[in-house]
């Protein structure tokens, strides 16, 4: 142990002298403290601002003391709708009022900076279960000071957050919706209050009042006048579709949107148009596992389930408490909730289908309507793609005839929403469409006339990712008999690949290569001309591929593309032509068009350095010989015309 005497034997006399001698060091100033009971008014914006960290700061710290009003060193129980009997408010109740801009003097500053405050508090203070007050049957039982706290304590904090709801709700339909009548805007406080209701949905979406909030979240999904706040809902909403894990929050924002969707097109079609493709898109994040036939058994076990519940009620109500507590997932509840938000899901997609149909027949001449209508489409149909194996057969049959209405109008199109029929067509019948005996040639023509749309329009969206799934689904995920078919393919990819941009090019070469190794009889495109005997002459120009007598002529493009100025396109080609296998997933064609893409959008050209040798360079061998030899240059006869 170093004691005090030691300390000071470790300087001299003189180090000692010079210490004492150096002026004090200034005192740091003392931070004022502001008392709570000081009228907002009195106040300006940096003491409001250094008031509401104090408060905030006090809060977390001590919670339960938060409630309670405070009277000399005593406090005094708060009351919840403000009285608080002469005493000093509440911390929470200050900060509720400085949240309030009909009491802080409508100071925006202090009302967002109040706002947020009260948004982190709650997130932190919020319990990990659903408060439920003890009905007056069980106040009137003796309980301990501890379970009476805990109660007193549920109550206020209960309270206190159903004010704060009130509070944003009042803050957007009072001032948001005013603006927007007004033609002013949106103003900063009434984003705030929605952005904070899109925060406490993703938080505390467990917790009581929990319906309030979606409501009114799920409204401004498709809030017309301001992206941010429309773009906000909707990621609340997609946060609440993946990470609800036992599916009852998710079926109750499926039904709302749905409702939504629901009333628009009820009001009639131009009413439909209004909906934000966002909106739509945001059931793309539901994780749907259950198969609506195995959602009948679930139904079954439930409806058993509960006529044995109701022969003993009060066990059944423990039961309930338990299973809270544990926060485990009930497995029919999920199969349950999965199914009704997959039958919500598939309702909402056949009506907005059924929208475009009447668009695209009805109003031809109105192009407007028609790209609003095709808007919502692709979404759509991304999605039914997406569970299209889990509805069953009956329901198969309904989105096949909706899907062969659209295709017969698949040209007037955008071409990912075309591309999302056809992929949506070959899912739905490799899922549970796969026992009906149908012929593909109706969704494999309109894919063969989409392709050469890839040559203005690959580089927008997803669409070239979109093709090449339509091309696995339509040769590689299924076999393919037509052998005419299959050539009039090739031939139709490498005419794509020789007029469109080298990163559409490549991956559609790289498809081709797995077409042709599929594939061998199509390999007779690869021989010369004059070598193969056939009829007729090739006609590129046919809408069916069966009629387009891709024999009759050659894959000469290829040829040509052999010398393209990119790499990539370069080495695919010769690898089609000499018929070499890919390399996967290296050289899968997503993932070399996501390649080429970055290399364009950085400016990036790969290039290969090829390294000549000096002609006056004789190497190492012959080095001696080198120095030993005299070389002379003599310089070429050149015309001087350039100096005339």
């Amino acid at each position: 142990m170093v004691t005090k005497d030691a300390k000071r034997m470790r300087y001299t006399e003189d180090e000692r002298n010079a210490k004492k001698k150096l002026p004090p060091k200034p005192m740091l100033p003392s931070r004022r403290v502001i008392d709570m009971e000081t009228p907002l008014v009195d106040l300006t914006v940096p003491q409001r601002c250094e008031l509401i960290a104090e408060i905030s700061e006090a809060i977390l710290e001590d919670p339960q003391a938060a409630f309670s009003s405070s009277k000399g060193n005593s406090t005094v129980e708060s009351d919840d709708d403000g009285d608080e009997g002469g005493c000093a408010p509440s911390k929470m109740r200050k900060l509720m009022e400085m949240a309030n801009p009909s009491k802080n003097g409508n100071d925006d500053t202090t009302t967002r900076l109040a706002v947020l405050s009260l948004l982190a508090i709650f997130q932190d203070i919020i319990p990990a279960y659903r408060i439920r007050l003890p009905t007056a049957a069980e106040k009137a039982v003796r309980v301990t000071k501890d379970v009476k706290k805990l109660w007193d304590y549920e109550a206020k904090l209960l309270s206190f957050y159903q004010q704060y709801l009130k509070l944003l709700d009042s803050m957007w339909q009072g001032i948001g919706e005013s603006g927007k009548k007004s033609g002013e805007g949106i103003s900063p406080i009434s984003v705030t209050a929605i952005l904070c209701l899109c925060e406490l949905l993703k938080s505390a979406s467990h917790f009581n009042f929990r319906s309030n909030i979606l409501s009114v979240v799920v409204k401004q999904m498709n809030h017309r006048s301001c992206e941010e706040v429309s773009n906000a809902c909707c990621n609340a909403v997609s946060h609440i579709f993946k990470n609800d894990r036992q599916g009852e929050i998710a079926l109750e924002a499926a039904k709302a949107i749905s409702k939504m969707v629901k009333e628009r097109y009820d009001k009639g079609v131009g009413a439909g148009l209004t909906i934000r493709p966002a909106l739509v898109r945001t059931f793309l994040s539901l994780p749907l596992r259950v198969h609506e036939d195995e959602a009948q058994a679930a139904k079954l076990a439930e409806q058993a389930k509960a006529k044995k519940r109701k022969k003993d009620q009060e066990s059944g109500a423990i039961e309930d408490d338990l299973k809270e507590a544990d926060a485990t997932v009930d497995k029919i509840v999920l199969a349950r909730s999965q199914a009704e938000t997959l039958h919500v899901v598939t309702l909402t997609y056949f009506r907005i289908l059924k929208g475009v149909n009447v668009v695209t027949i009805y109003e031809k001449g109105k192009k407007k309507n028609i790209d609003f209508a095709t808007s919502l489409l692709a979404p759509a149909l991304e999605g039914l793609a997406k569970f299209a194996h889990l509805i069953n057969f009956d329901t198969v049959k309904d989105v096949l005839a909706v899907l062969k209405s659209l295709l017969k109008t698949v040209d007037t199109l955008p071409l990912d929403a075309a591309l999302n029929c056809i992929l949506t067509s070959f899912q739905t019948l490799q899922g549970p469409g796969r026992e009906l005996q149908i012929d593909q040639k109706e969704y494999i023509s309109p894919l063969y006339n989409q392709l050469p749309r890839l040559i203005t329009e690959g580089h927008e969206s997803n669409n070239l990712e979109l093709a090449i799934n339509c091309l696995n689904a339509a040769f590689m995920k299924r076999k393919e008999y037509s052998t005419v078919r299959v050539a009039a393919f090739a031939k139709q990819l490498g005419t794509v690949a020789m007029h469109a941009p080298y990163f559409t090019s490549a991956p559609l070469l790289a498809f081709l290569r797995q077409l042709l190794h599929r594939y061998p009889s199509a390999a007779q495109l690869l021989e010369n001309e004059q070598d193969v005997v056939t009829q007729g002459t090739y006609a590129p120009e046919a809408d069916d591929p069966e009629y387009t007598n891709p024999f009759a002529t050659s894959a000469w493009e290829l040829s040509s593309l052999k010398f393209h100025i990119n790499p990539q396109v370069r080495y695919h080609a010769v690898g089609a032509l000499e018929r070499k296998l890919l390399i996967l997933p290296a050289e899968d064609p997503t993932k070399i068009r996501d390649e080429l893409l970055r290399n364009s959008k950085e400016l990036y050209i790969p290039h290969k350095i090829s390294k000549k040798k000096h002609p006056l360079d004789s190497g190492k061998k012959h080095e001696k010989k080198r120095r030993s030899q005299v070389r002379f240059i003599r310089a070429r006869k050149t015309q001087q015309f350039h100096l005339r």
